[in-house]
């Protein structure tokens, strides 16, 4: 059965919908507190401590309802209901008290197929775990060999930020600027990427760096939705809170089996460390943030492959890992984790869940 529903907004960002149709909703109110240390000197991207709140998530139970969305003017939506008879068998595992993390999903990597799910759909800030779909997009148009110039963009780079510690005049190739950012998390890197890449792709160099900035966020939204990431908005490069950047856990997961199939990807997040010469003859030795590849860890994980840590105010502390088990792969996505211990022990408590 299908109904149509047309809801005039007067303000779309406040839209509230409430039905009952034949299925469960669970609103809940969290208090989620992060703590995160910034690290500049040790390259490792923990922050100082913060707090979130998070309020009034909705959660559908899936089989049993599916809602689509769709915005057909700036003030009219039209949401299309279905209902779908609920049975005794489902492809995914609910076990809310198990795992902490505000939202987390599990799936096949290969194939998508969930194995758990907890607010997959939930708009989510998506911290560091944005520089995933940075990488992707700039490999999909810059070969890894090609050598950029640290320059002013760096003036862009918030405050507080994670860095790998590059400087203005330093010359890197893409993979090493990849590297970078994806190891160590280094907001300056991701700068550096979206500019060049935008004056490479637009050919226009004398773009501003705001401007390419933006060119490149806009790039970053192409890819995201000709992967099926349809219901994420990217904003910048770096996953710095802004305000309507958002994604959600299926999304990230959908990103995460494209980048780890990615060889420059994946050889970059499933190393420790790194030594690195810049193309400008500097060198530095670069850290992974992802525990789970950190023998000395208590979270070490001997089946992780890779794949990214995020941590900001807004997103809470974030974890996408991606495990080889058994010759089968798949992604463990977590998201509002209240610190970096839940996160790992979230990303855990998942993997048992493999059979």
């Amino acid at each position: 059965m299908k109904f149509k529903i047309k809801i005039l907004c007067i303000v779309c960002c406040c839209l509230s919908l409430s039905f009952v149709v034949g299925c469960q909703i669970r609103s809940q109110n969290m208090t989620v507190e992060t703590s995160y240390v910034q690290s500049t000197e040790a390259v490792f991207a923990e922050f100082e401590t913060s707090k979130l709140n998070v309020s009034a998530t909705t959660i559908f139970q899936k089989p049993i309802t599916t809602v689509g969305i769709t915005q057909t003017t700036a003030l009219s939506i039209t949401v299309e209901i279905s209902t779908v008879p609920a049975t005794s068998e489902t492809n995914s595992v609910t076990m809310q008290n198990s795992v902490s993390a505000t939202c987390a999903g599990l799936y096949n990597a290969k194939t998508m197929e969930c194995l758990y799910e907890n607010s997959v759909d939930n708009k989510i800030y998506p911290a560091s775990l944005t520089k995933i779909v940075t990488a992707c997009t700039a490999l999909k148009y810059i070969s890894p060999d090609t050598v950029f110039t640290v320059g002013t963009e760096q003036r862009l780079v918030p405050k507080g930020s994670s860095l790998c510690l590059i400087k203005p005049g330093h010359r890197l190739n893409l993979r090493d600027l990849l590297t970078g950012m994806l190891m160590c998390s280094g907001n300056d890197a991701a700068y550096t990427v979206a500019v060049n890449v935008a004056r490479e792709v637009s050919g226009n160099t004398d773009m501003s760096d705001y401007e390419a900035v933006t060119y490149f966020t806009k790039l970053m939204n192409d890819f995201a939705v000709s992967i099926g990431a349809v219901n994420s908005n990217f904003l910048n490069p770096d996953g710095w809170d802004i305000e309507n950047q958002y994604s959600t856990v299926y999304d990230l997961a959908l990103i995460s089996a494209y980048a780890i199939q990615t060889d420059e990807i994946r050889n970059i997040v499933s190393r420790q460390s790194k030594y690195v010469v810049f193309a400008s003859g500097e060198n530095i030795t670069w850290h992974n943030t992802n525990a789970l590849l950190q023998p000395d860890s208590k979270y070490y994980l001997p089946q992780a492959v890779g794949l990214k840590t995020g941590t900001t105010a807004k997103a809470g502390n974030c974890l996408i890992a991606v495990v080889d088990i058994d010759g089968g792969e798949y992604i463990a996505v977590v998201t509002g984790c209240k610190s970096n211990e839940e996160r790992y022990e979230s990303v855990h408590e998942l993997i048992r869940l493999i059979k």
